[in-house]
C-alpha cells in the first residue's frame, strides 16, 4: 500500500469550525471526514439533497417500524416485555457508547 499524501488547502477561521463540526456531527477524525467528501465530488457521488432525502426515507422508515413494535410490545401478553425491551436497549446505546434518547424525544424512546 502507497503512503498517503498530504494536499494542504487554507480556509477561513469559520469554514475550518464548520468542517470539524460536521466531521464531529459524523462520529468521524477531519481527515476522514474530508477524505469522504473529497471523494464523493470526485467520483460525482450523491449530492447534498439527494443524501438528505435519503436520510428522510430511511428515518421515517425507521420510525414506522419502531412505532410498529412499540404497539406490538404495548400489546403484548407479557406486560413487563415492553419495559424489558427498554432496558435492554438502554443498556445496549451504553455499551455501543450512543445516546440512549435525543433532547426530541421521550423517556422510552427506542
Amino acid at each position: 500500500m502507497s503512503r498517503p499524501k498530504c494536499l494542504q488547502a487554507y480556509v477561513s477561521d469559520e469554514l475550518a469550525t464548520r468542517a470539524r463540526a460536521a466531521a464531529s456531527a459524523n462520529g468521524l477524525a477531519l481527515s476522514e471526514w474530508l477524505r469522504t467528501v473529497i471523494v464523493r465530488a470526485c467520483d460525482s457521488d450523491l449530492s447534498v439533497a439527494s443524501d438528505r432525502s435519503v436520510m428522510l426515507r430511511l428515518y421515517r422508515q425507521s420510525l414506522f417500524a419502531m412505532v410498529g413494535v412499540d404497539a406490538l410490545l404495548a400489546g403484548h401478553s407479557d406486560h413487563a416485555l415492553r419495559e424489558r425491551v427498554h432496558t435492554a436497549f438502554a443498556a445496549r446505546c451504553r455499551a455501543a457508547g450512543v445516546a440512549e434518547t435525543t433532547d426530541e424525544g421521550g423517556s422510552h424512546e427506542a
